[in-house]
């Protein structure tokens, strides 16, 4: 009897989640299948009613023997590594701080998550007029401090990249210092007490305490923020274009100048499956040491 009550809960259960698989399928499944079969065509947006032929792996060859797909790789890698770097250890210094707070840690977390919560395009217009070379904040401070102004951080070639980051870092760090801070939070206090008793000063406690106990939540910020860096679009876009020259090409706006610019949609959706297998294939590792931490 309690056998064929289960039997009729999982098929409940089953007839439940099924309108939302169907919805799922539709939205995410669908498109993604059609992505794939777009790439073995050469697909272009120019050729509306003429053939498309069907070219097999072509694509993804192409994929490897384009330069530019390098050089978009090269800029991506260097953003991801210096954004997520930096996040993670302002994140870790700031959360620390907002650890040890006794008042006004209410309000310090309410101003320290204000940047997260702007839309990245919003983001990337207000640092636009920021360090604007002639009009922005930044230059005319510097000016006024005697340092050197009139900095055009996103014309030159050297600086764009680094501008980029230094956008990315001032928005998402909130987040990493959200995670961990929560992390910080779910430490008994009875390992603190201990570790006074012991005579251990603050920065062994950090050592030794704090920072074993939030791997778990440094992987799920490594993992959130390294999905989210490698496939940077928007700000990017709206900063610089890639430009000047190719000097913060990245991944995502390759593949995006490639489909709606270049109107070569099946070798866009090459790329996209591209950027999808690579981050599927980041998510997995990340996912594996966070599994193998929690068996630890």
């Amino acid at each position: 009897m309690s056998g064929r009550r289960a039997a009729r809960g999982r098929g409940l259960g089953y007839g439940m989640l099924a309108p939302a698989m169907v919805v799922l399928a539709a939205l995410i499944i669908g498109p993604l299948v059609y992505s794939g079969v777009l790439s073995a065509y050469e697909w272009k947006l120019t050729d509306i009613g003429l053939p498309k032929p069907f070219v097999g792996l072509d694509n993804y060859t192409r994929l490897f023997e384009d330069p530019m797909v390098r050089v978009a790789l090269r800029n991506t890698i260097v953003y991801v590594i210096g954004s997520v770097g930096a996040e993670l250890v302002l994140g870790f210094i700031v959360a620390a701080a907002l650890f040890e707070m006794t008042k006004g840690r209410k309000l310090a977390n309410a101003l320290i998550l204000l940047p997260m919560i702007i839309a990245p395009v919003i983001t990337a217009l207000l640092w636009r007029y920021l360090l604007d070379p002639q009009f922005g904040l930044v230059s005319q401070v510097s000016g006024a401090v005697g340092l050197p102004s009139g900095v055009g951080w996103f014309g030159d070639s050297s600086l764009a990249l680094p501008a980029l980051m230094m956008v990315d870092i001032w928005q998402w760090t909130p987040f990493v210092v959200l995670i961990l801070h929560a992390g910080m939070l779910s430490i008994g206090e009875e390992q603190f007490e201990a570790a006074r008793v012991d005579g251990a000063v603050h920065l062994r406690i950090l050592q030794r305490i704090v920072l074993p106990a939030i791997v778990p939540q440094i992987l799920l910020v490594l993992l959130f923020r390294t999905m989210d860096t490698y496939r940077i679009f928007d700000t990017v876009f709206v900063l610089t274009k890639g430009g000047p020259g190719t000097a913060t090409e990245t991944i995502g706006l390759y593949t995006y100048r490639t489909g709606f610019s270049y109107f070569d949609m099946g070798y866009a959706m090459a790329l996209s499956i591209f950027i999808l297998v690579t981050v599927v294939f980041i998510s997995a590792v990340y996912v594996r040491l966070l599994r193998r931490r929690e068996v630890l």
